[in-house]
């Protein structure tokens, strides 16, 4: 028998279509302690219409809608008190997200993947703004202090930190200014005392100092010299007197790493790539055998979902299929990838769901 594998992996959120065992009609799951924890209704084995979440203290935490087990993208959520938390809406043909403190403030607003980005403070003074491609930072990321005044511009190119960045006082004066290649330091940067005194300058490479790093002294004067190799101060004793800028990061979610992954930089070519490394694993170590003596024929599909957790271990794998035997191969092979480095949101590692459809045809 011949085979031919399509895999297709969806960052959580994509919804797909999936026929359930329930039947049709109103449904209910509860919590183990009794309360009310879903409840929606099924039609042709398919979610539909609107659906509903409970925290255990009865209070709603999610509204949102399917047709045809599709999910529709408008969708809120609350806190537990029952304060307005996320809420996805249709304005003018465009969907924005809006996301609330606690205190129901602003948070921020966006529109659904390609569009503005702002974000607030809680006392309601504008913190961020950005544009975003399909999902993707692009143009100047400018962040602000609470006082208004700019406190960070940072170009971005495809997600990734790429030409001029320039940080400034509360006051609005230029503290740094420098350049990114590829979201590493690259090229002259110039570092300032306030009223705009010039007190450092100098050169990276791959984000390290390199060549010689000039100190001035306030009338302009070279007061101190350092010279660097691939960022090592070539004189112990000035080991320390410099570190590399951090240059601000707006993006707010990094997808998980694959092995062999490490030179793509934005989130949809992470994504391209991990998917290609994963599909050659699946058709590389999955037991065709597995089809064969089921005595099965034509496209079979398996729907499989996991999480890649804070250490980047695959972890939570379930799957669905006409057969119970393909679900335990899938569950095996998936079980069985690589390590890769976690995902983050706003800089911190988290767990992070993936969907994968394996689709084959035995001919």
């Amino acid at each position: 028998m011949k085979y031919l594998f399509t895999i297709i992996i969806f960052l959580f959120g994509i919804q797909f279509s999936i026929a359930q065992d329930n039947p049709d009609g109103p449904y209910q799951e509860h919590y183990d302690s009794g309360e009310l924890k879903t409840e929606g209704q099924y039609l042709n084995k398919k979610r539909s219409g609107d659906w509903k979440n409970y925290y255990k203290n009865g209070q709603i935490s999610e509204l949102y809608y399917y047709k045809s087990g599709k999910r529709n993208i408008e969708y809120t959520s609350y806190y537990k008190d029952g304060i307005l938390k996320i809420k996805i809406e249709k304005v003018e043909n465009i969907y924005v997200t809006s996301s609330f403190y606690e205190s129901g403030k602003l948070f921020y607003e966006r529109q659904y993947e390609t569009g503005y980005y702002k974000s607030y403070y809680e006392s309601g003074s504008k913190k961020i703004e950005a544009n975003y491609i399909e999902g993707e930072l692009v143009g100047i990321w400018k962040k602000y202090y609470e006082n208004g005044e700019v406190a960070w511009l940072v170009n971005y190119e495809d997600g990734y930190r790429q030409r001029a960045y320039k940080n400034f006082y509360e006051n609005g004066e230029l503290k740094i200014e420098g350049n990114n290649f590829r979201d590493k330091l690259l090229g002259e940067e110039k570092r300032y005392l306030p009223n705009n005194i010039l007190e450092w300058k100098g050169n990276y490479e791959e984000g390290v100092f390199v060549k010689t790093w000039i100190k001035f002294d306030e009338d302009g004067n070279e007061i101190k010299k350092i010279k660097f190799k691939s960022g090592i101060a070539k004189k112990a004793e000035f080991a320390d007197v410099l570190k590399p800028t951090i240059v601000a990061d707006g993006v707010i979610e990094r997808l998980p790493i694959y092995p062999g992954c490490e030179d793509q930089l934005s989130n949809k070519t992470r994504l391209k790539c991990m998917n290609q490394h994963v599909a050659q694993f699946i058709v590389k170590n999955f037991n065709t055998k597995t089809a064969t003596d089921l005595g099965i024929t034509g496209r079979q599909k398996i729907n499989v979902i996991f999480k890649i957790n804070k250490k980047g271990e695959v972890t939570n794998v379930n799957a669905k299929s006409p057969h119970s035997i393909l679900n335990q191969e899938a569950i095996r092979v998936i079980k069985m990838l690589p390590n890769v480095k976690p995902g983050e949101q706003r800089g911190k590692q988290v767990i992070m769901p993936f969907a994968i459809p394996i689709v084959f045809n035995v001919q």
